[in-house]
């Protein structure tokens, strides 16, 4: 907000004219403009410095008793508290702070339990807005706790200035917590390492570079510093008071108790987990030491997001039912699937225009989606060879800083792009479609008018109202993405109604908003403190910006007029039935047959698009993305071959005692063929295999001859697996002649034998 216009309009004569230099005045006169202005509380330089020494006090005191506690007994308190039950945990934390919150973001809890009008009266949970990562739920896990004792105990405070600062936004936004206000100081934490320097102030007037320092995030306002004071405080006591509890059979302030070599690490390590998840990085972020290579952690989820956006593409050119079923999806999540409130449908489903706006939207997501990961990935690994000549709580190198501000640019376009997307895929949802309807159509306008439908809502749909935060830009940018985004994923965590209600497709946005989310929050926690203004120019960023996206611009360009029906995608991709695709059946003539069928109707749509992107770039997309698009040979179904007569019963005795042997050999050489470019490390490729149906009358000497021929010739990695993985992968590499049909595999059966096998898992948000 500018506050200067937001000053009524009064004659000249009668403004003061040194009112901007009184700044109680100054907020006085603004709020006969704005009466919903905030006031903060206006304290003297002595009242600010006499709170500051005292928390500074606190702070150090606190810490230090904390680290002598660790030094000596850390062992011993991480072997109790993992030892603990839950309801063990949860008794300690209660009793350290009596009234702390029960659930996950008490500050959204807290949102929810008053209106507007009671928190700016005065809120009656100003401690859920205070501390919002202090509660039962995060902190009764098993490493939480650990994590945040260590990390605030072995590292000094100023280096949690900028995490604590933003942890309270929004309390801020809400009006729920106000820092106090005084002009013309500019108070330092980070980099103050001592009781006497944490929290001492400078004036504008004697030192020249002390409004630079708070504008550029190496300084605070002296409210707000004391509210990040206040904060540490709160926290250092409370974890002290936890450790206390833990150890309260042991003399703790004995120093005479020899030191004891510090723990490792895996214990208190994310990655120790069994899949390492975006939602659970988010949330042990609060309770960790906050660093510039947390960014380079991310890359390992970025890199799963492109990795997951170039098999989309070549599963959309490849399998029919995956085609199939992602147009299927995109059509049900249209505007246009809606009801007017006299039940009237969208003239445009009875057209070939839906499914020109269907089939364009499948395309330009798929394609740009990968080029934008592409990008992302590219730019953290420029930051991370940056970052290293960054020094704590100092200010940024100025190459990284503008490099930063290049990158939090790119994420907040790329969110864009995505709320776009949500605004008109999340009220078209199928499970969520009954609370919304759409305004007639104007004949002359292709723009969708939708509103809440009335009475459809139940009082108190957090769900719902998580939802529609995004449709609302002000909304949005006041909670801050990521923190809707993370409240988002614990509601749907946490209750199994709410997880129902989110189809695939609005899923994979939110895992996508998650993921944009978290890159901005980080983004933002690379200064030292919170920034007043930017080091770079809107118009240079958004030069770079434009350099950055070149390839970008030219996929938008090409697909421009496919949904419009220029590219005529309908008559090639329409009915959907023709992309019946009976690969889970067991394989016979008719059903092979089909398969093929449905293999050349898909080619023939990919042949009609390349054509047409051909005549408007000169280029097919994935010619265009050949330096982005790892090459892949498409699989296509062999023609049907007639198994022989079944051998006499005899010899098939004499096969089942090799049963399980030729089933090894069987699968190895289908496992080396899909996992021949793997290896640690390196980029993966996906390779699909159907199979080839085999002649069931194959000898035992006609395998062991290819096999101990290829065994000489091929070297590629020989995996041994468990029963369990063995049972996972013959499914996998089913063969088609074999008489039942393999079934399903349980997500996590997949998981475990992927992992078997030297794949890293992780899980983004959204997901089920």
């Amino acid at each position: 907000m500018d506050l200067l216009n937001s000053l009524p309009d009064y004659p000249s004569e009668d403004l003061p004219d040194d009112i901007y230099g009184d700044p109680q005045r100054l907020f006085q006169a603004m709020t006969q403009g704005n009466p919903n202005l905030p006031v903060p509380l206006f304290l003297s330089f002595q009242e600010v410095k006499r709170m500051a020494v005292g928390y500074a006090k606190d702070i150090f005191t606190a810490q230090r008793d904390l680290v002598n506690i660790l030094d000596r007994h850390e062992d011993t308190l991480v072997k109790r508290w993992l030892k603990k039950t839950t309801i063990q945990r949860q008794k300690v934390l209660t009793t350290a702070l009596p009234g702390i919150p029960q659930t996950h973001r008490p500050d959204f809890w807290a949102l929810r339990k008053e209106s507007q009008e009671q928190i700016r009266a005065g809120t009656q949970y100003r401690d859920h807005w205070l501390l919002p990562s202090l509660n039962i739920e995060n902190l009764s896990k098993p490493r939480n706790l650990l994590l945040f004792l260590r990390s605030r105990a072995r590292n000094p405070p100023g280096a949690f200035v900028n995490a604590d600062a933003n942890s309270v936004h929004l309390g801020h936004v809400a009006q729920a917590i106000m820092p106090a206000y005084l002009s013309g100081y500019t108070m330092l934490l980070a980099g103050q390492n001592s009781q006497g320097t944490y929290g001492r102030m400078i004036s504008w007037d004697t030192d020249a570079q002390a409004f630079d320092m708070m504008s550029k995030g190496t300084g605070l306002q002296p409210g707000e510093g004391l509210q990040v004071m206040e904060i540490q405080q709160r926290k250092l006591c409370f974890l002290h008071r936890c450790a206390e509890l833990i150890l309260q059979d042991f003399q703790l302030k004995d120093l005479s108790v020899p030191k004891q070599p510090v723990p490792a690490h895996d214990l208190l390590d994310i990655s120790s987990s069994e899949w390492p998840s975006l939602s659970q990085e988010v949330e042990v972020s609060a309770y960790k030491l906050p660093d510039v290579s947390d960014m380079a952690r991310l890359q390992t989820f970025v890199a799963a997001r492109r990795d997951q956006a170039q098999d989309h593409v070549w599963s959309l050119r490849e399998d029919p039912s995956y085609f199939q079923e992602v147009v299927f999806e995109w059509g049900e999540h249209r505007q246009e699937r809606l009801l007017t409130a006299g039940g009237k449908a969208h003239p445009a489903l009875r057209q070939d225009i839906f499914w020109e706006r269907v089939l364009s939207g499948v395309l330009m997501d798929a394609y740009t989606n990968l080029v934008a990961w592409t990008i992302v990935s590219k730019e953290i690994d420029q930051l991370k060879v940056l970052s290293a000549s960054a020094k704590p709580n100092r200010q940024l190198p100025e190459d990284l800083a503008h490099a930063l501000a290049h990158f939090e640019h790119l994420i907040e376009q790329l969110i864009k792009i995505s709320i776009s997307n949500w605004k008109v895929a999340m009220v078209a949802s199928p499970p969520l479609r009954k609370h919304y309807v759409r305004e007639p159509q104007d004949p002359h306008s292709t723009r969708i008018a939708v509103i809440s439908k009335a009475g459809s809502r139940n009082k108190g749909d957090h769900l719902l109202w998580l939802l529609e935060i995004f449709l609302q830009d002000e909304q949005l940018f006041l909670c801050g993405i990521e923190n809707v985004c993370d409240e988002l994923e614990r509601e749907i965590g946490a209750h199994p109604a709410s997880r129902e209600r989110i189809s695939p497709y609005i899923a994979s946005l939110i895992s996508e908003l998650s993921l944009l989310g978290e890159l901005k929050r980080q983004t933002g926690l690379a200064t030292p403190g919170p920034r007043m203004i930017e080091c770079l120019e809107e118009g240079e960023k958004q030069t770079e910006f434009g350099k950055k996206t070149k390839l970008l611009t030219q996929i938008y360009d090409t697909l421009e007029g496919t949904s419009k029906g220029g590219a005529g995608l309908a008559q090639v991709g329409t009915p959907l039935a023709k992309f019946d695709y009976p690969s889970n059946k067991r394989r016979t003539l008719a059903s092979t047959q089909r398969m093929q069928q449905a293999e050349k109707n898909l080619d023939i749509f990919w042949s009609h698009t390349d054509s047409y992107c051909r005549k408007r770039a000169g280029k097919t997309l994935h010619e265009m993305l050949q330096t982005v698009l790892d090459e892949r040979q498409l699989q296509r179904t062999p023609d049907w071959v007639e198994p022989q007569d079944r051998i006499d019963d005899s010899e098939d005795s004499k096969l089942d005692t090799t049963s399980s042997e030729f089933a090894a050999l069987e699968l190895r050489s289908r496992t080396e063929r899909t996992v021949t470019a793997f290896s640690l490390g390196q980029d993966r490729k996906k390779a699909k295999t159907r199979g080839v149906p085999r002649s069931s009358s194959s000898t035992r000497a006609d395998v062991l001859d290819a096999t101990s021929s290829n065994e000489e010739e091929d070297k590629s990695p020989v995996f041994v697996v468990s029963k369990r993985g063995f049972k996972v992968f013959s499914t996998l590499f089913y063969s088609p002649t074999e008489d039942e049909p393999p079934g399903e595999i349980p997500w996590s059966e997949f998981l475990s034998a992927m992992a078997s096998v030297g794949f890293s898992i992780n899980k983004l948000d959204g997901s089920a």
